[in-house]
């Protein structure tokens, strides 16, 4: 089909499908039942906003089966997508060190040139010697007002409080996997079986997607996190 030639991207060649079945977002979450935001997420190629691999392979050839594409096609689509995306990333490292490598070098030379700069003026630096039977004048010092203990105490901010740490405790009562990035930080995926526990700690916030939101019981702080949704269903949280 022209369709599967004109395509670049598996979120691309996914999505002219559906508008070419005329299906809407909604349609096909109702009836693949995976959630609309991960549908999105495949159809803009948001590789962030995704579960891990091995659940966007299977999303991906459930997305291409009810809007009558070529699973196979998708699913290489995507894995050619992951590995441009890791030769970007490559680059850009390797790019970064040789940049710092550029910089630690000039920063070696600049204290090198600043040193031989001390050794060969410091003679200019030196104060000379005072002349001898040289009187200094008097000087009439002018005592300050004194500032009451009192009044310095109350000009003195007070320290700012510090934020407590946020604890979540995750257990698993049903097999699903998750993902979670913590304070905004690189994400880690977990598979999760029935009687698993996980306890993290974070600053600011707990981003979570659940691939089954009947799967786990969550605390924060202690106190219990209500998932709203059904057996099998991915759902996301932000948290507090």
């Amino acid at each position: 089909m022209d369709s599967e030639k004109n395509q670049d991207t598996f979120g691309g060649y996914l999505k002219g499908f559906r508008v070419q079945q005329d299906l809407a977002i909604q349609t096909v979450s109702e009836k693949t039942k995976i959630a609309a935001h991960c549908l999105k997420a495949i159809e803009e190629n948001a590789h962030d906003r995704l579960p891990p691999k091995a659940y966007v392979k299977s999303f991906i050839r459930t997305f291409a089966d009810a809007v009558g594409a070529n699973a196979d096609v998708a699913v290489e689509l995507y894995l050619s997508d992951l590995k441009k995306q890791e030769n970007a990333k490559q680059h850009n490292r390797r790019r970064r060190e040789k940049l710092w490598a550029v910089r630690r070098t000039m920063m070696a030379a600049g204290v090198i040139v600043g040193i031989l700069f001390l050794l060969r003026y410091t003679d200019f630096f030196m104060a000379p010697a005072p002349p001898p039977n040289t009187t200094v004048p008097e000087r009439t010092s002018l005592s300050e007002p004194s500032v009451s203990s009192a009044e310095t105490a109350g000009n003195r901010p007070s320290p700012a409080k510090t934020q407590g740490k946020l604890k979540l405790k995750v257990v698993a009562v049903e097999q699903t996997w998750l993902k979670v990035i913590v304070d905004g930080q690189n994400a880690r995926s977990y598979d999760l079986k029935p009687g698993d526990r996980l306890e993290l700690e974070g600053t600011h916030s707990f981003n979570l997607m659940i691939g089954n939101a009947t799967g786990l019981q969550i605390n924060l702080n202690e106190r219990p996190v209500k998932i709203f949704g059904s057996s099998g269903q991915v759902v996301s949280l932000k948290i507090p």
